[in-house]
């Protein structure tokens, strides 16, 4: 072996077994998605918020408070942002949307959680929360409306009162694969 390539050998083998400087390895990137975790939402009435995927047209996968007991559609993802803001992802894997097009009404619709499909969650009194939209408003469970639309959620309250609040229930249902 000639003494070029038994230096090459050697420093190969000395520098190829040498540990890594720990103090100089770049911390991994924070997802920008977050920490997923298995949620439900009751409303201050003690109805469920669902996710309504057997609607059709306009009403097809708004969300509503008025189920009894929590199903398939009362669960959501809720991934929890490095900058404190939520998202939810419903039963049909799209993400919840506070829509201003359509005077705030909660629709689970969009492929990718952006601005309009973030969320912060305010500590009220006795445990509940309120959720505030991206424009500062508040959502509600409007129990006002009737039929198809009773109790359905909208990102358009500037305070919180009875119907604002909500009780966050996590972790405490197995997680479903999405409902397409």
């Amino acid at each position: 072996m000639n003494r070029s390539l038994l230096s090459l050998a050697l420093t190969t083998m000395f520098f190829g077994c040498a540990e890594p400087n720990m103090n100089t390895a770049t911390p991994p990137e924070p997802d920008p998605m977050g920490k997923p975790s298995t949620v439900a939402l009751m409303g201050h009435d003690g109805t469920y918020v669902s996710c309504e995927l057997g609607l059709e047209g306009e009403n097809k996968a708004i969300l509503v408070s008025r189920a009894t007991a929590p199903g398939d559609w009362e669960k959501f993802t809720m991934w929890e942002k490095p900058d404190g803001k939520v998202s939810l992802q419903a039963a049909n894997g799209k993400f919840v949307c506070s829509d201003e097009f359509k005077e705030g009404l909660f629709i689970a619709d969009r492929d990718q959680a952006g601005d309009w499909e973030s969320f912060v969650i305010v500590p009220q009194e006795g445990g509940k929360v309120a959720l505030q939209c991206h424009n500062g408003s508040y959502v509600t469970a409007d129990h006002g409306l009737t039929e198809i639309r009773r109790g359905a959620l909208f990102g358009n309250r500037t305070e919180v009162h009875e119907w604002e609040l909500f009780t966050l229930i996590k972790d405490t249902l197995p997680a479903t694969p999405a409902i397409q």
